[in-house]
């Protein structure tokens, strides 16, 4: 069943909301740019989901537990990123972000980062299969010029060195 998709339209009300946003955001944490995407980029599949290599990102910092946490005490952000072998025990994982409530993701990583769920599909042959890793960030960073410039970059090329065709991406 098709499902048809509305523009969203960032009419003066949203506009109002969103600058509400970014001054409180600025009150608290010198250095933020607001950085705004003209389009967005989309690459349509070029063959079906059954056949197509899937792999997970998130904002929502979410790391193994033996990794070192992200940097939730710099009022800058931390632009950094951690790697998450696909294979993991999901129970391995943690989240470390202070600026949105993960009790939930604390219970379940799966509400946040559905590693497991992607498993079940690749079981299913309902995705072809599974990158070797997955990848997280912390999405606080006020000023995302290193992430833009540094760690987007790096990431894409290791999604596609490791042959992921798909990437689902989730927020914090």
């Amino acid at each position: 069943m098709p499902v048809e998709y509305k523009d969203w339209v960032f009419d003066d009300t949203e506009k109002a909301k969103y600058q509400t946003w970014m001054d409180r955001i600025k009150t608290g944490h010198t250095g933020t740019q607001d950085v705004r995407n003209q389009q967005i980029n989309w690459t349509p599949l070029d063959k079906p989901l059954s056949q197509c290599t899937v792999t997970l990102f998130t904002t929502g910092g979410v790391h193994l537990r033996s990794d070192k946490p992200f940097d939730v005490a710099d009022a800058h952000g931390d632009w950094t990123f951690r790697k998450v072998p696909t294979g993991v025990d999901t129970s391995q994982l943690a989240v470390t972000h202070t600026h949105y409530n993960h009790v939930d993701a604390d219970r379940d990583v799966n509400c946040m980062f559905p590693l497991d769920r992607l498993r079940e599909l690749a079981d299913q042959g309902i995705i072809g299969g599974i990158a070797p890793n997955a990848y997280s960030i912390m999405g606080f960073n006020p000023d995302p010029s290193r992430l833009i410039e540094e760690t987007a970059p790096e990431l894409a090329r290791r999604y596609k060195e490791e042959g992921a065709d798909l990437v689902l991406m989730t927020c914090g």
